[in-house]
């Protein structure tokens, strides 16, 4: 991810960006080695899936906090923006067993922000921002209920499927893997505790405001499940959910991220966890570069016959394996895409 603010950095805040991105690198390497392909239904499977839910929303919101902090002119932006789409395409060319050349995906979703920040500062610091938020929950809400195929449907191919400059632009908007509706919401809520963090502490308000909302984020975990044990429902799934859905975004999926960014958030500002700053830093190198061992390796699980043993082995290891990359990054920065982009944005 782009960090947005160079001046003054916030190890909490490095620290989330570089466990985002690390459970990120868990959800490709694990999709990539999973040796199975059936609905799990155990605790510890909801406990795994759950972490790795978190992964790009955490990303997203991460990346609209540093919108709210960044200085940089539009212009500026506009180049950060080509960059990341760029970066888009060099993901998906790397990743041929994933997305399609033109996929959109995260990083063009990050393109499509960067060109909308003065859109989201003016909701975020606006007076009406708590209407603007309502409107926005009730917008997924009817277009889940009401408008059922506008955000596409759960099947991976059709979402990663780009065949003409149309269809890219409706993955881009809405029936992507990660498109701007609503995605956009995760970036909103960033850029809004960005607006309330206190300047002395740089830290996530803690008011009454955000326990109510933790507290009705768990309610609503705790009440759906225990609804998908007694009706025999998936509660969680990538593409089956009942409950909470990821392809595409629900709205119970949203209320369920959104719970558990603040947790993990309140969780490393209270405890004060610095591990994985190191990997916030270099944390767009890594997601980029991620990919392509991952490509090179994607038929382990099957060349060497891996149970689910070996497979959460190897992926243990290789998310825990870019600690020790972004340690090396650090001593030669010069060679972190940050830097490159730094170069090509600088006044």
């Amino acid at each position: 991810m782009i960090k947005m603010e160079h001046k003054i950095r916030n190890p909490e805040i490095d620290s989330l960006r570089g466990l985002a991105v690390l459970l990120m690198v868990m959800v490709h390497s694990a999709a990539t080695w999973d040796p199975y392909n059936t609905t799990q239904t155990s605790l510890l499977a909801y406990f795994v899936a759950g972490l790795g839910g978190l992964a790009a929303p955490l990303f997203v919101t991460i990346f609209g906090w540093g919108l709210i902090k960044s200085t940089s002119s539009y212009k500026s932006n506009i180049i950060k923006a080509l960059i990341l789409f760029s970066l888009q395409i060099i993901v998906n060319i790397s990743s041929p067993h994933l997305y399609e050349t033109f996929t959109p995906g995260v990083l063009s979703l990050f393109a499509i922000l960067i060109l909308l920040k003065p859109l989201i500062i003016y909701f975020c610091k606006s007076k009406s921002n708590l209407l603007f938020y309502l409107v926005l929950f009730s917008s997924i809400y009817t277009i889940e209920y009401f408008y059922l195929n506008l955000q596409g449907t759960s099947d991976w191919n059709s979402r990663i499927s780009v065949e003409g400059p149309l269809q890219m632009l409706y993955h881009l908007i809405l029936t992507g893997t990660y498109p701007v509706f609503p995605w956009i919401t995760f970036a909103i809520i960033g850029a809004f505790i960005g607006t309330n963090i206190s300047i002395k502490e740089r830290t996530m308000p803690r008011d009454k405001t955000t326990t109510l909302l933790i507290l009705f984020g768990i309610l609503f975990c705790l009440s759906t499940l225990l609804l998908s044990i007694t009706q025999d429902r998936v509660w969680a799934h990538p593409t089956k959910g009942y409950y909470l859905n990821f392809f595409p975004a629900n709205i119970g999926f949203i209320t369920a991220a959104t719970t558990g960014i603040f947790l993990l958030w309140l969780l490393i500002q209270e405890f004060k966890i610095h591990i994985f700053s190191d990997v916030g830093k270099v944390s767009l190198t890594v997601y980029v570069v991620h990919f392509i061992p991952l490509t090179l390796m994607s038929n382990f699980e099957e060349k060497y016959n891996w149970a689910i043993t070996e497979s959460s082995l190897a992926v243990l290891f290789y998310t825990s394996s870019w600690l020790l990359f972004s340690y090396i990054l650090k001593k030669h920065h010069y060679l972190t895409i940050e830097n490159l982009i730094r170069k090509f944005t600088k006044p």
